[in-house]
């Protein structure tokens, strides 16, 4: 992320993936600010796009992640129209999990969130590995902890 970017959403802190996009009103509510289940969708595209970039893929014989757990923080209102940027990165990861940070950001930080995601062998439904590539991946672009 250059710093032009950076300064034009007020961006803080090292991001491994990002992308801009500009809120439409199916995202929001009757007031026209972002619902808060619209910015659990939007993170989630951004876990998809992680996943794939990472050199993940989807379907019933592939693994793949799954919400664990997740935490939300709504800062400051979005709005209808809105230019915001979204970002993804991970913070720590173990031998068949990570965990992820978003944000959304418009003049300043408005939504954050930290989810736990497991990988899972969807032909088994059993736990799996994450590839030594992901998590070299994970450690040098995204600035991850190995944890014990």
């Amino acid at each position: 992320m250059d710093a032009a970017l950076r300064d034009r959403f007020g961006v803080e802190g090292q991001w491994g993936v990002w992308r801009e996009h500009t809120i439409r009103w199916a995202e929001c509510d009757i007031y026209a600010h972002v619902n808060h289940a619209a910015y659990l969708t939007l993170f989630e595209d951004m876990r998809i796009d992680w996943w794939l970039g990472a050199g993940g893929a989807f379907g019933p014989d592939k693994p793949g992640p799954v919400v664990g757990s997740l935490e939300v923080k709504y800062h400051r209102p979005g709005h209808f129209r809105d230019d915001v940027l979204l970002c993804v990165r991970t913070a720590s990861f173990r031998r068949t999990s990570f965990v992820h940070q978003y944000a959304m950001w418009r003049d300043g930080l408005l939504c954050s969130a930290r989810a736990l995601c497991v990988v899972i062998d969807n032909a088994t439904g059993q736990k799996a590995e994450i590839p030594e590539a992901m998590r070299e991946l994970m450690s040098e672009r995204d600035g991850a902890v190995a944890e014990v």
